[in-house]
């Protein structure tokens, strides 16, 4: 695993009236939720510029296509298929086998000091991060699986850091 760390440079505004997307970004005129900021941080680290924040399915491409990377933050959704899995397990194993990137991006971004540190992650590392700090399955309504990484926490952080 590799840590990175920088300081934000992506002009941004937060705009706590705009409830389920608070980060206001001018140069694409949007609002966008904290994981989709943290991705457009990233990107904008690397030079990228994206109008729009795309969804591609993580079995047909990434976040970052460049580094076949896929970018997660606190209280991620891991995908939005699981190819009919009934239980946590039989999900992440399908994810595994199904997802297009090979590195995996962990963004911890704090507001105050703008500090953005990334880990970063083989499938490997992913795949032990992911049986540590992924949530218990919950199904909606029309009976499809969701898990979503934890919050980050010091937990979460001091594992990261023993693994780099």
């Amino acid at each position: 695993m590799k840590k990175v760390t920088y300081i934000n440079e992506m002009p941004y505004e937060y705009r706590p009236e705009h409830k389920r997307a608070p980060y206001y970004i001018p140069a694409i005129n949007k609002y966008r939720n904290h994981g989709e900021l943290c991705e457009h941080i990233a990107k904008y680290y690397r030079g990228i510029f994206t109008e729009v924040n795309p969804n591609t399915s993580f079995d047909k491409g990434s976040d970052i296509e460049s580094e076949h990377a896929s970018v997660k933050s606190s209280r991620f959704g891991l995908a939005e298929n699981y190819g009919g899995a009934s239980n946590r397990s039989d999900a992440i194993k399908y994810y595994f086998k199904h997802v297009a990137s090979s590195l995996f991006i962990y963004v911890e971004f704090d507001e105050e000091s703008q500090i953005v540190t990334e880990y970063q992650m083989n499938k490997s590392e992913f795949g032990r991060f992911i049986y540590n700090f992924i949530s218990a399955p919950f199904f909606h309504k029309n009976g499809k699986i969701e898990l979503r990484g934890l919050k980050t926490s010091k937990k979460m952080i001091k594992w990261f850091e023993a693994q780099c």
